[in-house]
């Protein structure tokens, strides 16, 4: 992993999240490269238009900076190649630019707590980015505690996956010596009927790692993940994105507040569309 994307709006719920991404830079020794958009509200009459762009340019950089230097400061992360812009815009199409002219391992990025999955779910930054980046997204609730890669589920539907796409999530793992969980939940609707040829590509892609399978019948899939990650004790809950797959059958708008437990600990999503 080479290069760690950040976006920050210098809130509670970014700089938690930037522990994560400082602890991963430093252990990676990747550059962590953090922004921070600014545009003007809509409302805005034309003739001030130029002087509060300017003014909200300013305040951008001017709070990077500050950013920056505090994170310099400390003796722990001193040494981390950090590089950082302010860019006038929305935060979808910045990330987008950059994901064109600049090779991304990961991004990111902080969330509320109880509502975090929510606002995921129904149209928030992290919903947005999560949906249109092409990078694999960290999603770190606030309300996550201590930093830790130790124990991963992995929810898989044993569908075809692109084995590159997992190259961030495996290299982790390694890092982190982390224990993998593939859980795949069936339901009376499943049907899959290349399972065995799917569960051997995952099996492939994670030699090297502690992991095993577990498969869970049960037609509630998001009550079923839920109390497996909490049962299994889970730091992170890995999750694979791609169209009509798993991922967008659990994160659908109608099952929202089953998954509020989940925003205790950070999602990873590894994107594939």
């Amino acid at each position: 992993m080479k290069t760690i994307l950040f976006p920050t709006d210098f809130s509670e719920n970014a700089d938690h999240a930037m522990q994560f991404a400082l602890q991963l830079a430093k252990d990676f020794d990747a550059r962590l490269h953090i922004i921070n958009t600014y545009q003007i509200p809509y409302a805005t009459s034309v003739p001030n238009v130029y002087n509060l762009l300017e003014a909200l340019k300013k305040n951008s950089i001017d709070d990077l900076n500050k950013c920056v230097t505090g994170i310099k400061s400390n003796p722990d992360y001193n040494n981390l190649n950090i590089t950082h812009d302010a860019i006038s815009g929305d935060l979808i199409n910045a990330i987008a630019e950059i994901e064109s002219n600049h090779s991304i391992d990961l991004i990111v990025l902080g969330t509320k707590g109880a509502s975090g999955i929510k606002e995921i779910l129904i149209g928030s930054n992290a919903e947005q980015v999560v949906y249109h980046s092409k990078s694999s997204v960290l999603v770190v609730p606030n309300q996550t505690t201590g930093f830790s890669f130790k124990n991963i589920t992995l929810a898989s539907d044993l569908t075809p996956v692109d084995e590159k796409k997992f190259n961030t999530f495996v290299s982790l793992c390694k890092k982190y010596q982390t224990k993998v969980t593939v859980v795949s939940i069936q339901t009376k609707n499943s049907v899959n009927e290349n399972e065995t040829t799917n569960h051997h590509q995952l099996n492939e892609i994670l030699s090297g790692l502690e992991h095993h399978f577990q498969m869970i019948k049960n037609d509630d899939i998001t009550n079923s993940l839920n109390s497996f990650v909490e049962e299994n004790q889970s730091n992170i809950l890995a999750l694979i994105s791609k169209k009509y797959s798993f991922f967008e059958n659990i994160f659908h708008k109608s099952i929202t507040n089953k998954l509020a437990c989940h925003t205790k600990i950070p999602i990873f999503v590894i994107k594939e569309k």
